[in-house]
């Protein structure tokens, strides 16, 4: 959908704008073409919550089986690039669709038809008399100046049986037209009876060129699409923060703390889902994360995890998104899962946490030891988002059809009215499919789940 945005505002031919613009719905249709055929061939769609529990297959300690390996601080996590790369286009390309289904609906596909005539036969701008006016009518908005609308007759050109050739034009002035005054209009010199379109290059320029939209609405919507990106980036940054946070450093302190399962961080009226853990201190901390108990396999819950996280964030407002920083959870079964941690939390566990330095060291004899006798330890990231595909829901496959056909719509010349609706029902279908592939259960999950 990325390229129908700037097809559609700054291409001023309206075949070529229009054909762009149906390929890249092919394409995007085609990404769900593909979607679909890959849930077929691995099996169909997947709840959510399994391909979570079934992130933790294949790592030590993931079937309650114990573990051999020595409780360590790794020096070297994954990245969680990928993570943040994937919310980027996550939100930019929501903003991309809403920002682009708005400006297809508020602009115009093709030249009105009696434009084209005139465009085609050559059109000119020229300042012509007014022969007579009828329907004159006054306007009072409630904020900006009164300008009146008419119907006038005006002289165009000599016929080529000289009797004079005349158009019927409708009229937009500042002030009440008279006979003998002079407006500006749009022609075709060498076909005259064409007839002719009140306006000067200023108010019909942009759609003689063949723009979808005025200058005006191009750099607004522009500036909308920017906007959105930059919102986006900062979604990301509360969300993930900006670093990779796959190199622990001296800034950084880490706590062993027990899970005690998915719990809500609350702030007022505000709350965001969490894993929450307690200290050997009975110090408190709520790791940010969206899961809930379907997402997580039953040895999660109690067991010892390090909790690391970036100690440079406070609250002083001199770092961006200083409300919450970058954490990861490390178990000794090997996963790693990326989070992020209130600032508040943070400062309480400062005390108790140490640095990344110190645990590694206090922790070096036992990963020698775990080296010699061939342990190699292997980290894996948890982030069963990195598979979506398979858990696509076939709604949001439907209704992102239904966003695409609308999208396709808008490309054609039709009424304002049905423009609107039809750009509406696009948002919506959007929103449809926001809805149904970020919608989780929320039940309790069975007594036991296999992994």
């Amino acid at each position: 959908m990325v390229p129908v945005l700037p097809l559609w505002l700054f291409s001023s031919n309206p075949d070529l704008r229009q054909k762009g613009i149906l390929v890249a719905l092919g394409c995007a249709l085609c990404c769900i073409a593909a979607i679909a055929l890959y849930q077929r061939a691995a099996g169909g769609h997947r709840p959510f919550h399994t391909v979570a529990v079934a992130e933790f297959s294949g790592i030590a300690g993931a079937d309650g089986a114990p573990v051999s390996e020595p409780a360590v601080v790794p020096r070297v996590l994954p990245s969680r690039r990928g993570m943040q790369w994937r919310s980027l286009g996550w939100y930019f390309g929501a903003s991309t669709v809403l920002v682009g289904l708005i400006a297809l609906a508020a602009g115009s596909p093709q030249r009105p038809e009696l434009m084209q005539r005139i465009y085609d036969a050559g059109a000119k701008f020229a300042n012509v008399q007014v022969e007579n006016v009828g329907d004159v009518e006054r306007h009072d908005p409630s904020k900006g100046k009164d300008y009146y609308t008419a119907t006038a007759t005006v002289r165009l050109a000599e016929g080529g049986t000289g009797a004079p050739v005349t158009a019927t034009v409708h009229t937009n002035s500042p002030g009440r037209l008279r006979s003998g005054d002079r407006v500006a209009v749009l022609y075709a010199p060498t076909q005259p009876r064409l007839g002719a379109i009140a306006g000067d290059e200023h108010s019909l320029g942009h759609a003689l060129r063949g723009d979808a939209m005025s200058t005006v609405g191009t750099w607004l919507f522009l500036g909308a699409w920017l906007l959105g990106l930059g919102l986006s980036v900062a979604a990301v940054s509360v969300r993930f923060g900006f670093r990779s946070f796959s190199r622990p450093g001296t800034a950084d302190k880490t706590v062993r703390a027990r899970c005690l399962g998915p719990d809500f961080w609350r702030q007022g009226s505000s709350k965001q889902r969490c894993l929450k853990m307690v200290t050997a201190s009975s110090r408190t901390a709520h790791f940010l994360i969206s899961v809930t108990e379907r997402d997580l396999p039953d040895s999660v819950n109690g067991q010892h995890l390090w909790l690391c996280w970036d100690a440079r964030r406070r609250t002083d407002g001199k770092r961006f998104s200083q409300r919450s920083t970058p954490a990861a959870l490390i178990s000794d079964d090997g996963w790693v899962m990326h989070g992020m941690l209130k600032v508040e939390d943070a400062e309480l566990l400062s005390a108790e946490g140490v640095s990344v330095e110190k645990a590694d060291a206090g922790t070096a004899g036992a990963e020698k030891a775990a080296a010699e006798g061939g342990v190699t330890r292997v980290l894996r990231l948890w982030d069963p988002w990195s598979v979506w595909p398979l858990f696509v829901p076939p709604l949001a496959l439907l209704f992102s059809v239904l966003l695409l056909a609308c999208a396709a719509l808008l490309t054609c010349d039709i009424p304002t009215l049905w423009r609107w609706v039809t750009g509406i029902g696009g948002v919506v279908a959007g929103f449809g499919f926001a809805y149904f592939f970020t919608v989780r259960e929320s039940q309790p999950r069975p007594a036991r789940e296999a992994v």
